[in-house]
């Protein structure tokens, strides 16, 4: 008799064998029959609830709360010890690896609590394809363009690496379920989506019947539904009508690709025609979406291999490019040779000098958050306006304790304006300002109250010996 793998069994005790050292398992069978049969202790495991196995790496999906206090936060991993003594088809034992009580113990958790840990963010069914050959263990590479799911952690490198059953047809001895690294597939989103693409809501969003996002509402892909992935698309919009922060599970009709300048889109392949900071000319990227810094430019993500000349590699760069600095590739194996000639383009002149962020005076802009002033909600977020200038520098020094100081924007002086609601720095007693070679910064004195210096920052900088930040 021939038990298959994954069937449930109740150990009964030590086999009647002269060393004692295998198990009698009863197993039930079709029907009401059973089998008892000698197990070796490597060809059984515990069953735990949730299809769990000892030692798979998971994660809280929510805050976990012991006696009304949360002691472990969402996101935090954890280890599974096994089920719990105390309700085993219920509950699994979890080992995390923080605890905000700062206690060591264990935490029997329901089985909603926790989700399993896999490489990339992707979850178990979720349907993938190769980005490129991928072998291992000295098999026959599964192709570029190959589709699968997503079966689970591999045994080794549950951290690193994933388990994919390949839909097409695998060569004479070579298993459907290959090991692969998480960079080697990307997730395919209903209606041709990418994971972390801005996109629009194309209509009012309801759920029962109630309106809970707007039309033209920002939202940023977070992958494929949980409940619908070949259907559906999970979607963080930037506001919600009902107040809440929870994701959104809509049908690709309901949202729309975010346009781009230059003609482009999201997922084109392009090649940079010039060095762009520390992309060499020639490299080539994926267009990510709009610039969320300027208008009139697009996000790229480039290869980390060839940007960095590294064989190890890094991270992958994206950068905020003019369209006039790309070329777009037909197709992924394109010859780039073209790409490396002399430019055949005249650079535009520029409309002025840079503002503080990088911005240009006439760029549209949008609010990313609901702006305040005096605690009241003047501008909701995403709604559109466009710079005019920016604080002109005072030098501090032609300023006395309480004197108000001329702050207006250029030739903007007699409108009235109003700070929104973000916290200054407060500055130290020598008002000292470090700062690098990424750009340049203001002051004006204000207030005499508090002797408050005002820093309008364009770059990233160190102040008061504090660590670099980008404002």
């Amino acid at each position: 008799i021939v038990i298959p793998a994954g069937s449930s069994g109740v150990v009964l005790g030590p086999a009647r064998d002269s060393q004692f050292q295998r198990l009698l398992v009863r197993f039930a069978l079709n029907g009401h029959e059973h089998e008892e049969i000698a197990c070796d202790p490597v060809d059984i495991e515990t069953n735990i609830p949730g299809n769990f196995r000892r030692g798979n790496a998971i994660v809280a999906t929510r805050d976990l709360r012991v006696g009304g206090q949360v002691v472990v936060r969402e996101g935090v991993l954890g280890t599974v010890v096994g089920p719990s003594t105390s309700d085993s088809q219920h509950r699994v034992t979890v080992s995390f690896s923080h605890r905000e009580d700062g206690s060591r113990n264990r935490l029997n958790c329901v089985i909603n609590e926790i989700k399993l840990y896999l490489a990339g963010g992707l979850e178990v069914g979720a349907r993938v394809q190769a980005v490129r050959p991928i072998s291992y263990d000295g098999l026959a590479p599964v192709p570029t363009g190959s589709v699968g799911t997503v079966v689970g952690p591999a045994i080794d490198e549950p951290l690193a690496r994933i388990v994919v059953r390949w839909d097409s047809a695998s060569p004479t001895g070579t298993p459907p379920e290959r090991e692969a690294h998480s960079d080697d597939v990307r997730l395919m989103i209903a209606g041709g989506f990418r994971r972390g693409e801005t996109v629009l809501a194309a209509k009012d969003l309801r759920v029962k019947g109630v309106v809970v996002v707007k039309q033209n509402v920002l939202g940023t892909v977070v992958g494929q539904s949980s409940t619908d992935p070949a259907g559906r698309v999970t979607v963080a919009f930037a506001r919600r009508e009902d107040g809440r922060s929870n994701n959104l599970n809509v049908v690709p009709a309901e949202i729309q690709h975010m346009p781009c300048t230059g003609g482009l889109v999201p997922g084109d392949r392009v090649a940079a025609l010039r060095q762009l900071l520390v992309v060499p000319k020639g490299s080539q990227g994926v267009v990510v979406g709009p610039s969320c810094s300027q208008s009139s430019r697009v996000a790229v993500r480039f290869s980390s291999l060839e940007s960095s000349g590294d064989k190890e590699g890094g991270e992958d760069v994206v950068l905020h490019v003019e369209p006039e600095d790309l070329k777009v590739l037909s197709a992924v194996a394109e010859d780039v040779d073209d790409a490396l000639q002399p430019d055949k383009e005249d650079d535009t002149e520029d409309s002025g000098p840079a503002l503080a962020g990088g911005y240009y005076r006439g760029d549209a802009v949008a609010a990313t958050r609901d702006l305040r002033v005096g605690g009241k909600i003047v501008v909701r977020a995403n709604i559109l306006g466009t710079v005019v200038g920016e604080i002109r520098r005072v030098e501090s020094t032609s300023a006395e304790q309480g004197e108000i100081c001329a702050i207006c924007l250029a030739e903007l002086d007699a409108d009235a304006e109003e700070d929104t609601g973000v916290v200054v720095p407060q500055p130290s007693d020598t008002h000292d300002v470090e700062h690098n070679s990424y750009g340049t910064f203001y002051e004006a004195w204000l207030s005499p109250q508090d002797d408050l210096l005002l820093y309008v920052f364009k770059g990233t900088y160190t102040f008061n010996g504090c660590q670099e930040k980008r404002f």
